[in-house]
């Protein structure tokens, strides 16, 4: 019982850093474009596919890279993605916003077809950083690959965190994000904001796609439950905010793992579900409002 708790406690932060990186993106996108990128998915996607070729070389014989090189190498590729995806299709039609999130869903679509259609549908599985450390005092083990995940992710947030608040690049994303005509009246240039803002957002998908195929495997759908959980993490933590969406991260994965772990993996999302249900009902605002206000 004592190495369940463990479990639940250990496995519960260390996939929960991985959920506040995904829904952080999504929500900044949000926040400052007023845009429902459900392509993000697609980038978590992109992210494990991207690492899996460079790394592999039973996919891109002439193209074996060290993970150490990979890594931010991959992070750089998806961003540059998600950034070329505003600039080239985006920016075009984001006034209207249905159109806009209909072209996001295609664009998922689009991604899956053609990962299906290059690696074929069956899962890929690859090592980011192998080994188990156990821990005989809980009873418990984690594995290296799932700490890796929780060290990169709070030190990318930690960067976003200084970036956002301690440069002049990253604090025209939050002005613009919680005024973008009083941002424009300061000389802001909205648009560059919001490329940014994509490009920062697909490189933390990137990050969390690394991961994800590392510790289970890089397979077409792999985006779809992750996406789903963005999606729940941030209403839950208050659209737009980016310390709500790190709150309800860990309200969600910590409640994902004692499920799996207590009731069975079948029934893991289902807590979810119940909480966002709950929130809804009584913080329709979500846990700390709205940070960020799309004009």
């Amino acid at each position: 019982m004592l190495g369940d708790i463990a479990s639940v406690i250990v496995d519960g932060a260390l996939i929960s850093a991985v959920y506040a990186l995904i829904a952080i993106g999504f929500t900044m996108v949000f926040g400052v474009g007023g845009v429902l990128n459900l392509a993000h998915g697609a980038l978590i996607m992109a992210g494990a596919y991207t690492y899996l070729s460079l790394v592999s070389d039973s996919i891109l014989a002439s193209v074996t890279l060290h993970p150490i090189v990979a890594f931010p190498l991959t992070i750089v590729i998806v961003g540059l993605i998600s950034y070329g995806l505003y600039v080239v299709l985006v920016r075009t039609i984001e006034e209207n916003v249905v159109i806009t999130f209909l072209a996001t869903i295609v664009v998922a679509i689009a991604f899956t077809e053609l990962v299906t259609l290059v690696f074929h549908a069956q899962p890929y599985q690859y090592s980011v950083v192998p080994g188990v450390l156990q821990v005989q005092a809980l009873g418990t083990r984690i594995l290296y690959v799932e700490l890796a995940a929780f060290v990169a992710s709070w030190v990318a947030m930690g960067l976003l965190w200084y970036y956002v608040t301690k440069t002049d690049s990253g604090r025209s994303i939050r002005a613009t994000s919680m005024s973008e005509r009083g941002a424009m009246l300061t000389g802001v240039d909205v648009s560059g904001v919001r490329a940014r803002t994509w490009l920062v957002a697909g490189g933390l998908a990137g990050i969390a796609g690394v991961f994800l195929g590392g510790i289970g495997a890089a397979e077409p759908t792999m985006w779809l439950e992750p996406l789903a959980l963005a999606f729940i993490i941030v209403v839950v933590g208050g659209i737009g905010s980016i310390k709500g969406s790190v709150a309800a991260a860990y309200i969600v994965g910590y409640l994902q793992t004692a499920t799996g772990q207590f009731l069975g993996q079948s029934v893991r999302g289902i807590m979810s579900l119940v909480v966002l249900v709950v929130v809804l009902l009584v913080l329709p605002q979500g846990l700390y409002g709205t940070e960020f206000v799309h004009e």
